[in-house]
């Protein structure tokens, strides 16, 4: 027996799916999260499989542990060192507006106090030659300050971030800089922006690490209490952590850099998401991750997943790193409904959470969410939520829809209606940012939908998006779980350079693209891996005096002028896509050098569902009450998924409950399971 293991940790439920690779047999365990201290929930979880510590192969962890602490506001206090004169840069920030005409809007608060930011006399030109030199009296008079402010801190919760003018070109001084800071200071952790985020934009580079060093601390001590908890627990195996692009690494590399882990808890279920599209037969996708807390949703084209080089941790709050291209709002199934000053019925962004969770829970929580809201509707069933470990009080969430009902004018269906189109609203807005705002046709695509609550939704969503299909993977519930799992090991470099298409070097650009594969190969052989690589590079470009910039493939081979003009001669095309014009014979930019080598590990492949004469429904079969807004109260049917067989096939209306998720299938819609189990609702 040898176990590959897949962990993906939620704001609400922490879930686990594995695979033995010598019997192609799934496990699978869920487990509610324990905020407070993450990797216990993991452990519950690792128990709960039974895989005996010396059958496990791998163990693969997606966190939001990163993500958590940067949008709740709860890291470390962050020292920002940075240039003289240029203090004022992570408040001054861009000139840009979210709300073009509200007196009222301010920017984003940054991450670091304006009293916690030190200049230091030093100055590179662009080039990265010296202008001011960086002086011992400097180094002393800056470790000074310091001191003095630490005194004020916990020193086991603050960084040292370092900034300085150019320093993507010439590292000189930040290393210098953080070689004196690191023997004065031993014992606190101290990030570089030349190593987190090598590009131009002084903002963007000072705001990325400013957020490393804000979440070095807290992704330091989960790394330890995992490292502790799994030794504690005669667990061996070697484990990862998934990155933000998509990948995974090690747990000394995502200690050294966490703000790579950013979007760790999130990119396993655009990768699942993938997966199981291509298994359904759809290459374009939408994927929807509904969990307990937030929704994630994420596109892929033609199979593949979209890559961003920048996330926003809030509007005007810049992260440059790269990550998989996804938006999240604040909808779940713990979304909490509540009534605006005008009001107006709002759901979310606030959650119920885990503790104390939904009204029916009956933990404590006393404010209608979406799963109350559901179960009201008769969605979900009372005596099989999580598989029957949590048992659901029907009684006293009917109490609170109905208060909330009388609120509105509503009768109890009609609220409870009313919570859910409003949740599926905000979802079906977030899917229109990522296709209809780039110019894309949503009833192109397929919506894969997952996560505890994500089947739920899935047919209201896709309708309202004029999609002609719904996907519900495997285990919904364990999707994210199950991406963490196959994902990859994945290195991605960045090098900021300003070339003119009148006045380009090939020779240059190919020793520099040389070098980034290099430096990316052997990192990956750093983190375990002992293959043959794949490599992917491209070029960031725009017309000459544009802002923005799009990132342009490169094909293989050595990079010839011939090369080179190929990929300019994309740009047009590109653009041309994206803009609707291009602007031939015009000078373009080339502003970024962009290298992703991946390391290709053991295929993981799901067990084939054994066929069955059964492929409809029979006429023996359970029902329940259920409210459809298109019908009112019907009796639908209810069916276990494990018990559905390859071919199955009917009409609803019809519930498929299991134990991780429930799947609500409308009247006049069609249910169809494949060979590998996936379920595809069909409208």
């Amino acid at each position: 027996m040898a176990v590959r293991i897949g962990v993906d940790t939620g704001g609400t439920f922490t879930d686990l799916i594995g695979v033995d690779t010598t019997t192609n047999q799934l496990v699978v365990a869920k487990t509610p999260s324990t905020p407070r201290r993450p990797i216990d929930a993991v452990i519950d979880a690792i128990n709960r499989s039974e895989v005996a510590p010396e059958a496990m192969e791998t163990i693969s962890i997606g966190t939001t542990v990163a993500t958590n602490a940067l949008l709740q506001r709860a890291g470390a206090t962050v020292l920002f060192v940075t240039t003289a004169g240029f203090e004022d840069v992570p408040f001054i920030q861009r000139m840009n507006r979210k709300y073009h005409f509200s007196l009222k809007w301010t920017k984003p608060t940054p991450l670091v106090e304006r009293r916690n930011i030190f200049g230091v006399a030093e100055r590179l030109d662009f080039h990265g030659t010296t202008l001011t030199p960086l002086t011992d009296a400097a180094l002393e008079h800056l470790a000074d300050r310091l001191a003095v402010r630490l005194a004020e801190y916990d020193p086991a919760n603050a960084a040292i971030a370092i900034c300085f003018l150019f320093s993507y070109v010439n590292p000189e001084h930040e290393l210098r800089a953080a070689e004196f800071l690191a023997a004065r200071f031993p014992e606190i952790p101290i990030s570089l922006s030349h190593q987190i985020a090598p590009i131009w934009r002084e903002y963007e580079r000072g705001s990325t690490v400013i957020a490393d060093g804000y979440i070095k601390p807290i992704v330091r001590g989960y790394v330890r209490d995992a490292g502790r908890a799994f030794a504690d627990n005669g667990i061996t195996a070697p484990w990862t952590l998934m990155k933000s692009n998509g990948g995974k690494t090690t747990a000394a590399a995502a200690e050294a850099e966490p703000v790579k882990l950013l979007l760790s808890g999130l990119a396993g279920g655009i990768i699942a998401g993938g997966y199981f599209g291509r298994l359904a037969g759809a290459d374009d996708l939408v994927t929807l991750d509904m969990g307990g807390t937030s929704c994630d949703v994420g596109l892929i084209r033609d199979g593949k997943i979209g890559y961003a080089t920048n996330y926003e941790i809030e509007w005007g709050l810049p992260v440059a790193t790269p990550t998989i291209d996804l938006t999240t709002i604040g909808a779940g199934g713990g979304s909490i409904a509540w009534i605006d000053k005008g009001g107006l019925l709002r759901v979310g962004p606030q959650s119920a959470g885990a503790d104390p969770g939904p009204v029916c829970y009956d933990t404590g929580g006393n404010a209608v969410t979406v799963t109350d809201a559901n179960l009201v509707l008769g969605r979900l069933n009372p005596e099989f939520f999580l598989g029957g470990r949590i048992a659901l009080n029907s009684a006293k969430a009917a109490a609170k829809v109905a208060e909330l009902g009388e609120q509105l004018g509503l009768g109890l269906h009609a609220a409870a209606q009313a919570v859910v189109d409003i949740a599926n609203e905000n979802m079906a807005n977030a899917i229109r940012v990522l296709s209809i705002d780039r110019g894309l046709d949503p009833r192109e695509f397929a919506l894969v939908a997952f996560g505890g609550a994500g089947p739920l939704h899935a047919a209201d969503i896709a309708a309202k998006m004029g999609m002609a299909r719904a996907i519900v993977p495997v285990y919904p519930g364990l999707t994210s779980a199950f991406g963490a799992l196959i994902a990859e090991p994945k290195i991605s470099q960045v090098w900021s350079k300003h070339f003119r298409s009148d006045a380009i070097d090939a020779a240059t650009v190919g020793e520099h693209f040389d070098e980034m594969t290099d430096g990316a190969i052997a990192q990956l052989g750093e983190e375990g891996f002992t293959g043959e690589p794949e490599i992917e590079r491209s070029v960031s470009m725009r017309y000459w005096g544009q802002n923005y910039e799009q990132d342009v493939p490169m094909a293989p081979g050595s990079v010839t002028p011939e090369l080179l003009q190929q990929t300019l001669d994309r740009f047009h095309a590109l653009h041309e896509a994206f803009y609707g014009y291009s602007i031939g014979g015009e000078t373009i930019e080339l502003i970024r050098f962009n290298v992703t080598v991946l390391g290709p590990t053991a295929t993981v492949a799901l067990p084939t569902i054994v066929a069955s004469d059964q492929t409809t429904q029979t006429a023996d079969v359970v029902t329940r009450p259920v409210y459809f807004p298109e019908t009112g109260v019907c009796n639908a049917v209810i069916v276990r998924r494990e018990t559905l067989p390859v071919g199955f096939a009917a009409v609803g209306p019809l519930i498929v409950e299991e134990e991780s998720s429930t799947t609500v299938v409308h009247p006049g819609q069609r249910l169809t399971v494949n060979p590998a189990g996936v379920m595809t609702i069909e409208l």
